[in-house]
């Protein structure tokens, strides 16, 4: 073999293995999932067009996160590229990091409407609206209620929820999500979701008027 070749191939070596060796900008441990929609990103400009995001339901996204001491930092594409692991396969373990810190029952947590059948929850860290992604924190209170169930996340801090199909307390459900998402800071949608019997689905974009 002649030498330039044997150089050639010693660099393709080298750069191979530095890409094995590659360690993520990022500690898996600390990746969570968080809500937003499309409508308040475009808010943020060009800044939120290399964010890290998947669809979920009707106008409301899955945004990749780092949790940090202090808030949450979103992903950007950048950030990821040289994990050597697929987007997806960073939500799933966002996914299971969210799952681990969320053992407290949502009814632990909720606070009835006072003129309403609504419920009001609200966790004290930063994952309430994520944890419409966590199905089996809500297949019990739809199952007490014969399936029926229907939540909104209009802010991250915030989730509104009720299992009546009485007209009164789904007005005050759409109501409540409206207001929420226009008063509390990081606002995600004031659609409502109803339960599929697995997960979500949209049952109204609730606009606001």
């Amino acid at each position: 073999m002649r030498p330039r070749t044997l150089f050639l191939a010693a660099l393709m070596l080298l750069a191979a293995c530095a890409r094995k060796n590659v360690r993520p900008s990022f500690s898996p441990d600390a990746l969570r999932v968080v809500l937003a929609s499309e409508a308040e990103l475009h808010k943020l400009g060009p800044a939120a067009d290399d964010l890290v995001r998947r669809p979920w339901v009707g106008p409301i996204v899955q945004l990749l996160a780092e949790e940090t001491p202090d808030n949450l930092t979103h992903m950007r594409r950048n950030r990821i590229a040289g994990s050597g692991t697929t987007p997806d396969a960073l939500f799933e373990r966002g996914l299971a990091n969210l799952r681990k810190i969320s053992s407290q029952s949502i009814q632990d947590r909720t606070v009835q409407m006072a003129k309403a059948a609504v419920q009001i929850t609200r966790f004290a860290d930063v994952h309430t609206a994520g944890r419409l992604l966590l199905p089996e924190l809500w297949s019990k209170l739809a199952a007490t209620s014969g399936g029926q169930l229907y939540a909104a996340a209009p802010a991250r801090d915030i989730v509104v929820w009720t299992t009546s199909v009485a007209e009164s307390d789904q007005a005050a459900l759409r109501g409540q999500a409206r207001t929420a998402f226009q008063s509390r800071s990081d606002p995600i949608s004031p659609a409502i979701l109803r339960w599929t019997g697995s997960g979500w689905s949209l049952e109204d974009a609730n606009p606001i008027p």
